[in-house]
């Protein structure tokens, strides 16, 4: 991760005061791109790459203060304002009934009206400290007062002055969940901030709003989430992405939050797959910017014109995405036994799979040049590369079977002007650091 600029300012830390980070993983889509949108399977992976926040009790009396390393940005803002504009004045429009709510219920957000107020926060504290063509750092804002106000607002909270610093390993707006990995890090942040500042109360919540008091083992264990606490950051987080993507599916989020590998569907339940064994991934980054949003947009219009076309290209998808999750459990379970014959037969089925569903996106017309460049390479060299996320730019990911030797065929890519990143599938998802 980036070591600290030399113009981003260093806190004493308070006396007694709290200091701990949480990290995140980012994601990429194996199989289900676009057509997860309509019902079908997906299956995500986390990645060995990870978003880390830390947060400090500062002496630096009324600070809060913002570090976006990555974005080399910092903001010094009045606590006293943040904690009236945001904890405070939290409106009864934001929740559907006050009585009902606590942090641990985020589904029952109004996402419209506390956005609106969010909004509204940011425009007023932060319109003559901000670019405001820089739309990612406003985002990551917003997207932090969302967090810290909605899991904080309902609850007995003494707030000391703080600073936050944001970190990644990943890339933003290419397809790694870097904005998931963002969110469910900072909800697990505010999350275990309270925890830490409240465990002690027999009432957590204020008066208006639901009761709520930790439960011992949680204190007594509280160097990690509890399920509880897991599904709570995945749901804040999940309201956190609305901000970023509109409509997310809820896949990213997941995943960011649990690790490992996870099956995912719209209104199902989510399934985990533990990988006992990692599997190498080259993540190659075309370099080419996208927005998800068009794209979606794109299959969207294809579908409403020719539904008879593009309905069976879906089915495939979801089919596909099936046997390839049939396929990595081969892989997983040969691995363990050391069973090398089983393992490349595995291996040469995903491939396969793999091309098969490239072709499709690539018939959804969300591919690109560049995708299909690296494509070519990597099929020269030995290799089976697809989009992963939204297409159109973003990267493009590739399978390492265990005996592959990657060195020659990452440094033509990078002689191609790509990059480059060798990294691994299945790792741990949100965690106290």
């Amino acid at each position: 991760m980036s070591s600290l600029p030399s113009n981003i300012s260093n806190f004493k830390k308070l006396a007694g005061g709290i200091e701990f980070s949480v990290s995140a993983p980012g994601k990429v889509i194996l199989h289900g791109e676009h057509s997860v949108v309509y019902g079908k399977l997906a299956v995500a992976a986390s990645l060995d790459l990870r978003t880390k926040i830390h947060l400090i009790e500062i002496d630096s009396p009324n600070n809060y203060n913002i570090k976006f390393l990555p974005l080399n940005f910092e903001k010094n803002l009045d606590l006293s304002e943040i904690q009236k504009r945001l904890l405070n004045n939290f409106p009864s429009s934001s929740v559907s009934q006050k009585s009902d709510f606590n942090w641990c219920s985020p589904y029952l957000i109004n996402h419209e009206e506390h956005f609106k107020l969010i909004e509204e926060v940011a425009d007023s504290l932060l319109k003559d400290k901000i670019n405001p063509v820089d739309v990612i750092t406003f985002k990551a804002i917003k997207s932090m007062f969302y967090l810290f106000s909605g899991i904080l607002a309902s609850t007995n909270i003494t707030l000391n002055p703080l600073c936050i610093t944001i970190d990644s390993e990943l890339s933003m707006g290419a397809g790694t969940g870097s904005s998931a990995s963002f969110s469910v890090a900072l909800a697990g942040l505010f999350i275990r901030y309270l925890k830490l500042k409240t465990r002690n109360l027999e009432n957590v919540s204020l008066p208006e709003f639901k009761s709520f008091a930790w439960d011992k083992r949680d204190i007594e264990d509280s160097s990690k989430f509890n399920m509880r606490e897991f599904e709570a950051i995945s749901d804040w987080a999940f309201c956190s992405e609305k901000i970023y993507h509109g409509t997310p599916s809820g896949l990213d989020n997941t995943i960011c939050t649990y690790g490992s590998l996870v099956k995912f569907r719209k209104n199902h339940s989510t399934t985990q797959i533990t990988l006992n064994t990692p599997i190498n991934l080259l993540l190659v980054n075309t370099k080419v910017p996208r927005e998800t949003s068009k794209l979606v947009g794109h299959v969207a219009v294809l579908k409403n014109l020719f539904p008879n076309v593009i309905e069976p290209v879906l089915d495939a998808m979801d089919s596909l995405t099936v046997n390839a999750v049939d396929a990595v459990k081969k892989i997983d379970s040969a691995a363990a036994l050391g069973d090398a014959d089983k393992l490349e037969k595995g291996f040469d089925e995903w491939k396969t799979l793999i091309q098969i569903n490239h072709s499709l996106l690539t018939a959804l017309g969300v591919s690109h040049p560049k995708l299909e460049e690296i494509n070519m390479i990597l099929s020269k060299n030995g290799l089976i590369g697809k989009l992963t996320g939204a297409g159109g730019g973003g990267f493009a990911i590739s399978i390492l079977p265990p005996s592959f030797d990657p060195e020659a065929v990452i440094r033509i890519l990078k002689e191609h002007d790509f990059g480059v990143i060798l990294t691994k599938l299945g790792g741990a998802g949100v965690r106290v650091d």
